[in-house]
C-alpha cells in the first residue's frame, strides 16, 4: 500500500506540474496584451472563511468595463475583472488580456506558481521514499525503520531528504519573497 502511496505522490506532482509550467512560462515572459479597462460598475461580493477558532470575512470586487488594448487591437465590451478594491465609475485601470482572461497586472505574480512547482519537488521525493521502503502502509513499517531500509541509505537517504528539504524551503521562498 505505501508503494500505491508512492505512485500516487508521483502522479499528482507530474500532473500539477504539467498544468502549472505553462501558466509560469506565460507570466515569466510577459506574455498577453496590455490595455486600460474604463470602469462601468464594481460589485462587492463578501467571501467566508472558517477556521478551527475563528470565522473571517474577505471582501472581493469585480469590476466591469470596456477594454482597450494599448496597441490599438480591438476593444471588448463587458469585460469582468477581479479587482483589489472598488472603483468609481469612469476610472482607468490596467488589465492584461491573456487567451480569454482579463486581470490585474499584478495579479500576474509568478511567485505563487513557482511555489506550486517547489512542491511538486517535495512531492517527487516523498513519492520516490515511498516507493523505495513502502512508508506509507497502514501496517507498513515506520518512519525510521523505512529510513533504515534504503537501498544505498548513504547516498539515496541525503538525496530523499535533501529534495524535500529543498522543495519545503524554495516554496516558503517563492511564495513569500517572490
Amino acid at each position: 500500500m505505501g508503494r500505491l502511496i508512492g505512485l500516487g505522490l508521483l502522479l499528482a506532482a507530474a500532473v500539477v506540474a504539467t498544468v502549472t509550467i505553462p501558466e509560469l512560462r506565460s507570466e515569466l515572459a510577459g506574455d498577453g496584451t496590455t490595455g486600460t479597462l474604463t470602469v462601468s460598475s464594481c460589485e462587492t461580493h463578501t467571501r467566508t472563511h472558517y477556521g478551527s477558532h475563528r470565522r473571517s470575512t474577505e471582501l472581493q470586487f469585480n469590476c466591469t468595463g470596456n477594454w482597450t488594448a494599448q496597441n490599438g487591437e480591438p476593444t471588448y465590451r463587458n469585460v469582468e475583472v477581479n479587482t483589489s478594491s472598488r472603483f468609481d465609475s469612469g476610472t482607468k485601470i490596467p488589465v492584461v488580456q491573456v487567451a480569454d482572461t482579463f486581470e490585474q497586472p499584478q495579479d500576474r505574480d509568478p511567485g505563487d506558481d513557482a511555489a506550486i512547482l517547489a512542491l511538486c519537488l517535495s512531492m517527487l521525493a516523498a513519492g520516490v521514499y515511498c516507493l523505495l521502503t513502502g512508508f506509507g502502509a497502514r501496517n507498513g513499517p515506520g518512519f525510521a525503520a523505512s529510513w533504515n531500509s534504503l537501498p544505498a541509505p548513504a547516498v539515496t537517504g541525503p538525496l530523499v531528504g535533501g529534495l524535500f528539504t529543498l522543495g519545503v524551503l524554495a516554496a516558503l521562498v517563492c511564495a513569500l519573497a517572490l
